[in-house]
C-alpha cells in the first residue's frame, strides 16, 4: 500500500474501487483476447472485461491500457491502523498535533469494567466484619475500606479536583468539532498515484479527528456521570484506574497487558486434601482468576501444581467437570468462575476415585508426571 502511494504509477478510480495498470505477458494477453473473441460456446467463468469505468468489473480497459481491480478505498482507510500501525501513529501524531490535542487516553476509559468488578464482584468475597451474616456494601463503603487500606499519593487528590472540573474537556470539544476537516470522495478517472496520496492522508486525519472527537465526548459524558462523586473517592478511583491493580482481604485484580483487560482473582489460602490412605497433604495458597477478555474459565495463575492441573506450570485452566463457561463477562460471570474454580481445587477431588489428571498418592495404574509427596503432612 505505501508503494502505491509513493509510486509514479497512473491509476483508475471507479465506485470506490482503485484499478491498478494490468502487467501484461503472453498468459494475460491469452486471457484478454479471449475475453473479447466471441464465443462459439459456453465458455468457463472469467473475470468481466469492459472498456469504460464499471466498478463492478474485475479488467477494464481505459485509454487502450488494461486496469484490474484491487483496493476499495474505504476498507484502505478502515485498515490501516492494522496493517500498518508504525505509518498510522505518525499520521495520527502529526494529525493530533495539528489540532492541539494528545494521545493521552482518560484515565477513567475503562471505569465501566473497573466499576463491575469493584462494586459488584468484590463485595461478594469481602466483608467488613467478621460475623456470619453477609452485608453487601455499597459503593461509598467500599471506596472508604480501599481508603482506609491503602495508601492513595496526595497528588490523585489534587487530579481529582482537575478531573471534576468540565470547562476545559467541553472547550475542547468545541474547538475539535469547529475545526473537523470534511472529506470529499475522491474523484473518478485516470489519476497520478500522487494525488490518491495526498486524499488517503486526508481520509486518515478524518479518521482520527472523527475518533478523537468520540472519545472526548465519551470522557465528558463519564466525567459529568462522576461530577458529584466526592473528591476523595474520586481519587481512589483514578489511583486504582492508573495502578490498574488493587488486593483487599484475598481478593483483587490487576491489569494484563494494554488493552484494559484484567484478571480478577481469589486466593484460596491453605488447604489440606486426603489421598486413598487417608494421609493429608498441604496445599500452599494460589490466586484463582478470571480473565474480562475470556475466556471465562478458571485459571491458577502462580506456578501451582494440583491433581486438577495437568502440568506444574504458572497460568493453568483448571479441570472442570459439567461446566460451560459463560459467553460473555458480567459480574455474575466472574463470582461463578471463581467459585466453580475454588471450589474444584479445595473439596472436588475424590481420594477413592482418584479423578483428575493424577492422584495424590503413587499408583502403578498411572504414570507418574506430578509428585505430591513434598505436600504431605
Amino acid at each position: 500500500m505505501r508503494q502505491l502511494l509513493d509510486s509514479g504509477l497512473e491509476i483508475f478510480v471507479d465506485a470506490g474501487f482503485i484499478y491498478l495498470p494490468l502487467l501484461f505477458d503472453p498468459a494475460i494477453a491469452t486471457e484478454i483476447q479471449a475475453l473479447t473473441a466471441p464465443a462459439a460456446s459456453p465458455a468457463p467463468a472469467a473475470p468481466p472485461l469492459s472498456s469504460g469505468p464499471q466498478g463492478s468489473k474485475t479488467v477494464i480497459e481505459i485509454q487502450g491500457k488494461y486496469f484490474v481491480k484491487t483496493m476499495n478505498l474505504e476498507s484502505m482507510v478502515a485498515n490501516y491502523q492494522r496493517v500498518y500501525p508504525y505509518s498510522f501513529q505518525q499520521l495520527k501524531r502529526t494529525c493530533l498535533r495539528k489540532h492541539h490535542l494528545t494521545e493521552e487516553g482518560d484515565r477513567l476509559q475503562a471505569y465501566r469494567t473497573l466499576r463491575m468488578i469493584l462494586f459488584e464482584v468484590m463485595p461478594y468475597f469481602i466483608r467488613i466484619n467478621k460475623r456470619l451474616e453477609r452485608k453487601k456494601l455499597d459503593e461509598k463503603e467500599i471506596l472508604n475500606l480501599i481508603g482506609r487500606k491503602v495508601v492513595i499519593p496526595r497528588r490523585y487528590y489534587e487530579e481529582a479536583e482537575a478531573f471534576l472540573d468540565l470547562d476545559p474537556l467541553r472547550k475542547m470539544l468545541k474547538d475539535l468539532d469547529e475545526q473537523k476537516p470534511l472529506l470529499k470522495p475522491l474523484d473518478s478517472g485516470l489519476l497520478p498515484a500522487g494525488k490518491l496520496r495526498q486524499w488517503f492522508h486526508e481520509a486518515v486525519s478524518a479518521s482520527v479527528i472523527l475518533s478523537e472527537s468520540e472519545r472526548l465526548r465519551q470522557t465528558l459524558h463519564l466525567r459529568e456521570q462522576l461530577r458529584h462523586t466526592d473528591q476523595a473517592h474520586l481519587a481512589i478511583l483514578l489511583y486504582i484506574a492508573e495502578t490498574g491493580s488493587l488486593e483487599i482481604d484475598d481478593f483483587g485484580f490487576f491489569r494484563k497487558g494494554f488493552h484494559n483487560e484484567y484478571l480478577v482473582y481469589k486466593r484460596t489460602g491453605e488447604y489440606v486434601l486426603k489421598d486413598y490412605y487417608g494421609r493429608s497433604y498441604l496445599f500452599p495458597d494460589c490466586r484463582v482468576a478470571v480473565s474480562t477478555a475470556g475466556p471465562f474459565t478458571p485459571v491458577v495463575i502462580e506456578k501451582y501444581k494440583h491433581p486438577f492441573l495437568f502440568r506444574h506450570t504458572a497460568g493453568q485452566e483448571i479441570c472442570l467437570q459439567n461446566f460451560t463457561p459463560p459467553s460473555e463477562f458480567s459480574a455474575d460471570t466472574a463470582i461463578r468462575v471463581l467459585e466453580e474454580g475454588i471450589t474444584a481445587l479445595l473439596y472436588s477431588y475424590d481420594s477413592r476415585r482418584r479423578n483428575g489428571y493424577h492422584s495424590l498418592d503413587p499408583t502403578r495404574e498411572y504414570i507418574r508426571t506430578i509428585e505430591f509427596v513434598d505436600y504431605r503432612i
